[in-house]
């Protein structure tokens, strides 16, 4: 059996001009409310299937604050999988905030990310994300951080999936991609 690669990847003048990081605000999904499962198959992904009155749920933190990755994971007898992560930082500064922290601790989530590229990405589309680490820290000093640290992990048979909606009423892939994605929210977001 041959696994064999079938073509090259060049680079261009834009891609060096590629900036790192994330939008600071981030979609969670529970894998639970899909009605049909994300076909990761797929080089990039146009829709998701919920079921009726199932929400994406919205994480906001600050600027710089979040970041989500893939690495291949080989065992020793070669079967290759993609572990699957995303860190988010959040202020949780009511008791109903905490309790959706405490829910996030043992719930199975799929995310979505947009880097400041303006790309948006699946993350653990296929079997989800677990909280492996989460830590509120009140910090020693006035200046310290004090929010909630999260990290989600799952692990995948493929990289992170691309997610866009093809341009239409909304004019570009990016605001058709927002648009969607706001509606599917449980709140309202500006961007």
């Amino acid at each position: 059996m041959a696994c064999d690669i079938s073509s090259g990847i060049g680079i261009t003048c834009a891609d060096l001009k590629r900036v790192g990081g994330l939008n600071k605000r981030l979609w969670l999904f529970n894998m639970s409310d899909l009605r049909t499962p994300i076909d990761v198959t797929q080089a990039t992904i146009t829709n998701l299937n919920f079921n009726a009155y199932a929400s994406l749920f919205k994480f906001e933190g600050n600027k710089y604050a979040h970041s989500a990755y893939d690495k291949v994971a080989r065992t020793d007898f070669g079967n290759v999988s993609w572990e699957h992560a995303i860190n988010l930082k959040v202020n949780s500064t009511t008791g109903t905030e905490d309790q959706i922290l405490e829910a996030l601790a043992v719930a199975e989530v799929g995310g979505i990310v947009q880097t400041n590229n303006n790309e948006f990405f699946i993350v653990g589309g296929g079997n989800g994300l677990t909280c492996m680490e989460m830590e509120f820290n009140t910090g020693q000093k006035l200046g310290d951080e004090t929010v909630s640290s999260i990290k989600l992990v799952g692990t995948e048979t493929t990289k992170l999936k691309r997610f866009a909606r093809p341009a239409g009423a909304q004019g570009s892939i990016l605001n058709e991609t927002l648009y969607y994605l706001n509606a599917l929210s449980n709140s309202n977001i500006t961007s």
